[in-house]
This record gives C-alpha cells, sequence and structure tokens, in this order.
C-alpha cells in the first residue's frame, strides 16, 4: 500500500497483478479490496488480478467467494460491510464478497511446473507460501520464470519462510520477502 500503489494512483496505464497459488481466494480478493480502497476509479479503470491454483477444489471454493465468519474475523468491520455480505446466519455467519470486488479477479487452473499461458507483463506477482514446496533447483526456476513476466520496476512478493538468498537471481531486495525487478 505504502510503496508500490503511489506510484499506480498517477498512472493510467493497465495494471496486471497476479496471485500465483491462490488456493481458496483470500489473497486476491484481499488486493482487490485494497485497490478498491487505495486507487481511485479503479472500477474504470484497467485493472486485473490473475488469481490460480492447481487444485480445482480450492478454485470453486475461491469462485464461490464464501468465507465463514472465522476467516473474516480480522476484517475490520468497516471493510466487512462494504465490501461483503452476509449470505447465511446459521449454524454461524457466512460472508460473501461482493461483485464489484470479485469484478476484477479472474481465477484459472494453473500448474507452476508447465507451460503458463500468461505473457506479462505484471505490475506484482505474488507466490507467498507455495515454493516452500519445492526444492531448490524448482524454485530457481521459478524464480527466474517470475523475473521475465515482471514489468520494469514490478515486485515480486514470496512467503516470510521463502528467502530467495540460496537461489542466483536478478531481483533487487526491498525487505523480508519483497523484491523488485
Amino acid at each position: 500500500r505504502e510503496q508500490v500503489l503511489p506510484s499506480w494512483q498517477a498512472t493510467q496505464r493497465a495494471l496486471r497483478l497476479w496471485s500465483a497459488g491462490c488456493s481458496s481466494g483470500e489473497e486476491p480478493y484481499s488486493l482487490a479490496i485494497l485497490l478498491h480502497e487505495h486507487l481511485p476509479n479503479v472500477e474504470r479503470r484497467d485493472v486485473r488480478i490473475l488469481a490460480t491454483d492447481i487444485s480445482e477444489r480450492m478454485l470453486t471454493q475461491a469462485r464461490e467467494a464464501v468465507y465463514e465468519e472465522e476467516t473474516v474475523n480480522d476484517v475490520p468491520p468497516l471493510l466487512l460491510r462494504k465490501y461483503f455480505v452476509c449470505v447465511r446466519t446459521q449454524p454461524t455467519r457466512a460472508y460473501q464478497v461482493r461483485d464489484s470486488v470479485r469484478a476484477l479477479v479472474r481465477l484459472a487452473r494453473l500448474n507452476l511446473m508447465e507451460a503458463w499461458p500468461m505473457r506479462g507483463p505484471f505490475d506484482v506477482i505474488f507466490c507467498r507460501n507455495v515454493m516452500i514446496y519445492f526444492d531448490n533447483p524448482t524454485r530457481q526456476r521459478l524464480v527466474q520464470r517470475y523475473y521475465a513476466l515482471l514489468r520494469p520496476g514490478g515486485y515480486l512478493f514470496v512467503g516470510h519462510a521463502e528467502s530467495l538468498t540460496a537461489l542466483t537471481h536478478d531481483f533487487r531486495y526491498v525487505q523480508p520477502a519483497v523484491y523488485v525487478k
């Protein structure tokens, strides 16, 4: 929000974000909410978030965009009212992400080890807590592929347990778990 978004507020170019390994959708929908909150007129701009995962079961959950009350407990009440609608009250509450948020997100199945159909360039790639499941040679290939898809000045966000220090790469370190091309 503080480092990346300010430069986007001044530009009218297309913005592309990718959530690789999006699981049940919390990350891409959180990104969409962040953009709604901090990027003026986001709904009238060319902004897209690609959210991919290998699991069809997780993608089905992400497409439904319904989250149990315990999952959204940390969402501030104002944002919960603004970007979610209560779709169930019994036996516990469940909330669905509003269509305006979901409209920014495109969900698709993707195996990170196979060919990628997207060409980029992306402004930001989030690959958080995915690479921990791979060996170093596989991580090395993934990081190189992410680098190739980012536009100059684009960011790669990884999980806090996923440092790139053991890998050879051209990214510049910004802070823990954040790198820039």
